[in-house]
């Protein structure tokens, strides 16, 4: 028996149903690919990221090694004069020294010399071990010659690096660690400072001039970035610092980015906007900063 026409139809129901059930499956399969792929290009975008912000920071590195290597050939200098200096005062004690006179005391000064001289030398041997590894790249160069400079050499260069290595040094330490008289101290001191390498906190307390404690807020990096990750670079560079002036730097870059990133975060931005213009009036704490830019980013992915 031939089928009706009504069963033909339904036939034919069933299979378009089944075509799209099938496509609709098709479908699903194909957008959970596709959400797939957007999550590994998110996390792709992200260890761009992190690699761009590992080479800045790197480069950073590099251009305070050229500085390090700047002052140690300072320092090499310095010792290599008072080196020639004591060989001329000894050759001039020989010389006013007459044979069978003060023997007793021309021996004592002669063997302090040559320990002095000897000492130099050794001195002269560690910067020259510590520059050749860091020229060669060697692991823990840059440390070993931060070492070498805290512990010998001109005193001048070892109260910067001092300085440079601890942040904050009071000035009665440095006078101590050097095993000189504060008026000593100070002079060197007022000497970095006019170079522009120091400065002065609260009266006594020594810190890196400006310079040294500005960071490169990077722009260009955080353009390329989805907002959660400005937020969390943000908050990565408020740790690495307490310099206010660059704070702000990085709270003006961020809101001006993020401005353009979200639509419906005028709320947000202003509040932002306000948080930088407090800071550039009065710098507050880097560590409840970064609690306020975890809520930001919580507020910011609620826009999304």
């Amino acid at each position: 028996m031939e089928p009706t026409m009504s069963e033909d139809v339904n036939e034919k129901l069933r299979e378009k149903t089944m075509q799209i059930m099938s496509l609709n499956q098709k479908m699903e399969s194909l957008q959970a690919q596709l959400g797939g792929s957007q999550k590994r290009a998110n996390q792709l975008g992200t260890q761009v990221s992190e690699l761009e912000s590992k080479i800045t920071d790197k480069d950073q590195e590099i251009q305070m090694l050229k500085d390090q290597l700047s002052r140690t050939k300072g320092a090499l200098e310095s010792v290599g004069k008072e080196m020639q200096g004591l060989k001329a005062e000894q050759t001039q004690i020989l010389i006013k020294k007459k044979p069978g006179t003060e023997n007793t005391s021309m021996k004592e000064e002669l063997t302090l010399a040559k320990m002095t001289i000897q000492r130099l030398q050794e001195d002269l041997k560690q910067f020259s071990q510590a520059t050749t590894a860091v020229l060669n790249q060697e692991e823990n160069a840059i440390d070993l010659l931060k070492k070498v400079l805290l512990e010998v050499g001109d005193p001048k260069y070892r109260i910067l690096n001092m300085v440079l290595d601890r942040r904050s040094v009071r000035l009665e330490e440095i006078a101590t660690t050097l095993v000189i008289d504060m008026s000593e101290a100070l002079k060197y001191i007022d000497t970095l400072q006019i170079a522009g390498e120091l400065q002065i906190k609260d009266g006594n307390t020594v810190i890196p001039a400006q310079k040294y404690l500005e960071l490169r807020v990077p722009r260009e990096d955080w353009m390329k970035m989805q907002p959660s990750d400005v937020f969390d670079h943000l908050e990565m560079f408020v740790s690495k610092t307490d310099d206010s002036t660059s704070i702000v730097n990085a709270l003006e870059t961020a809101v001006e980015i993020l401005e353009q990133k979200l639509a419906r975060g005028g709320a947000l931005i202003f509040q932002m906007r306000r948080t930088s213009d407090s800071w550039k009036k009065q710098a507050g704490k880097p560590e409840e900063l970064q609690y306020t830019i975890k809520e930001w980013k919580r507020r910011a992915q609620a826009l999304v």
